[in-house]
Order: C-alpha cells, then structure tokens, then sequence
C-alpha cells in the first residue's frame, strides 16, 4: 500500500483566524507603512484616510496591525465553506527526487470556483466593503481570474 499523498481538513477544522505575519517581523510595519507611499499630488506620505477611498478601513487597520491574528468573519467563513478546506497534498515525489529528509505540501486551490486562490483574498475585501456601505467596485484583471474571483465574491455581499 502507498503512502498518503493527499490531506483534506473535515469542514469543522477550518481556521478561525487568519494569521497576520506583522508582529513576527523584525521591524513594526506600522511604523513604516505611511512613509512608504507619497500622496501624489502633495508628496506627503499617505494617511489611512487617502486610502479609505479605495480600501475599506478595517483592511487598512489590518494591514498595520499587530495582532497576530485576525478573527474571519462568520459571513466570510460561510462563503470560504462553499469549496474549502482545500486538499493539502505531499509531494513524496519531489522530495525524493531532492533527496531530502524534509516533508513538502502543497494546497490544490483549484477546486475554488473560480480555480484559483483569489477568493481567498476577493470574498473579505467585498464583505469589509459592504459592512461600510460600498456599493460597487472597479477593478482590473489580466487573465481573469482576479476579475471572476472578484465579481463572485461581490455577488455574495
């Protein structure tokens, strides 16, 4: 018998929270994230209230924040479970052909349904939209994806 290649969570395993990388990394995002991008008509760095014209303000917080995790919304966890948990698979054959003692997985976001990992991003970026009274969205896409994946989501909210 081979060994087991392919890892799918029961739906009640799903995570709560997602993880926010911020507070492991070696210099506080906070601090530098407004320098980072100049307003373009003042040169002056951005404040949170520029870009809430374009992103909801709960994500900009987000973006910022410090905590290290961040709570998914039960409307966003309903709609993720339409195609998650998504298989996890170990690529026994990659590791050998490395040679190495390490373990490697990789997630099949394929069965999204779109195909692709972009809800996972698109399906909170319209519900925190929609809890601040967006009503619509123009975005761009390049193969479509991102599009298809964002039109589904707004769908939903």
């Amino acid at each position: 018998m081979s060994e087991k290649t392919k890892f799918v969570l029961a739906e009640e395993d799903m995570p709560d929270a997602w993880y926010n990388i911020n507070p492991d990394m070696p210099v506080n995002p906070a601090e530098t994230a407004w320098n980072a991008v100049l307003h373009p008509g003042t040169q002056e760095p951005v404040t949170p209230e520029f870009l809430s014209v374009l992103f909801p303000m709960r994500l900009i917080g987000e973006a910022v924040s410090m905590d290290r995790w961040v709570e998914i919304p039960e409307p966003v966890k309903d709609v993720y479970r339409l195609w998650r948990p998504s298989p996890l698979f170990r690529a026994r054959r990659l590791e050998k052909a490395l040679d190495t003692p390490a373990h490697i997985y990789y997630k099949y976001e394929g069965v999204s349904p779109v195909g692709s990992h972009k809800p996972n991003t698109a399906v909170p970026q319209a519900f925190y939209a929609s809890e601040e009274g967006t009503a619509g969205f123009t975005t761009e896409t390049g193969a479509g994806q991102w599009g298809s994946a964002l039109a589904m989501a707004c769908n939903f909210f």
